[in-house]
């Protein structure tokens, strides 16, 4: 045998073998996207037999999350404080106002402290709530 047919038997294998590759890695692929299809349909079937136990047609309700952290604005600290923004940066400047905490370009206080100052400030018993 010459070496141009030797080359063409050689390219021919490699071609045929290259096809039968990407048969397969097409096979495997449409294999797992069925696979995943009939998964979301199983998902389904079972949230609604679940949702036909529990009498309702809608997706359970998520309950609210209430921070633990409630935050002041500028105005909002300036109105609960009822002070003017420059007595309130004063103020902290010389240490006798909670400090802000600065969240990019925003300051932010938290109400806890400002109506902590605020009692200590009026001497009121703790007991009574703000």
């Amino acid at each position: 045998m010459s070496r141009k047919s030797e080359r063409r038997k050689a390219q021919a294998r490699q071609a045929q073998e290259q096809a039968r590759a990407q048969a397969e890695l097409k096979a495997r692929e449409e294999a797992r996207a069925q696979a995943e299809l009939q998964a979301q349909e199983e998902a389904n079937k079972a949230r609604k037999e679940t949702m036909k136990r529990n009498g309702t047609n809608k997706r359970p309700k998520l309950k609210p999350i209430t921070p633990s952290i409630q935050w002041l604005t500028t105005k909002e600290t300036m109105t609960l404080a009822q002070t003017s923004r420059t007595t309130m940066y004063k103020k902290i400047k010389a240490g006798e106002f909670p400090q802000p905490i600065k969240i990019g370009k925003k300051s932010l206080w938290v109400e806890s402290e400002i109506k902590d100052w605020i009692k200590n400030q009026t001497k009121l018993p703790t007991s009574i709530d703000i």
